[in-house]
């Protein structure tokens, strides 16, 4: 076989990542006088700097997250908004079905208060849990960014430390 220059660069790129030759190449190898002198040599470099593992010079990571920290922290914030969406997301999907089911139970309650007591104090019983409920449901809804944000900045600061 005549001398391939791309065969040629091909075995050596093989060869110097330390991969076993395909048919194609070990064919060229065998055909090739100049790449059959280079390979062992090829081999012998990769083998060398393949074991040869530098050892990080000590005090490295913290200097890295040092010089890092500024720029963590200005991306920050918006690393939080993608977790507090979708967690804003989940909680508003089934508010529509909880204000249905919640005005419900209210009107079923005024039916049955109407039945037993006045009809004002029946609609200022009804009109008191009405308030805790939409309360509650304010303080629960008003929670979830501030819970969904806490925990991102924790995953955040987790990975990052």
């Amino acid at each position: 076989m005549a001398h391939d220059p791309d065969l040629c660069d091909d075995v050596r790129a093989a060869a110097f990542l330390g991969r076993p030759l395909d048919a194609a190449a070990a064919a060229h190898v065998a055909g090739c006088a100049h790449c059959a002198a280079e390979l062992p040599v090829l081999r012998g470099v990769a083998d060398r700097l393949h074991a040869w593992e530098p050892a990080p010079p000590p005090g490295l990571s913290a200097r890295v997250m040092q010089a890092a920290a500024p720029l963590v922290a200005a991306h920050a914030p918006r690393a939080l908004w993608g977790p507090v969406a979708r967690a804003l997301g989940a909680a508003l999907l089934p508010l529509p079905l909880i204000l249905i089911a919640s005005a419900a139970v209210l009107r079923a309650l005024y039916g049955v208060l109407c039945s037993l007591l006045p009809e004002t104090l029946s609609f200022y019983l009804v009109l008191n849990s009405a308030a805790v409920a939409a309360l509650l449901a304010a303080l629960t809804y008003g929670s979830i960014p501030l819970l969904a944000a806490r925990q991102a900045r924790l995953r955040f600061e987790g990975v990052h430390d």
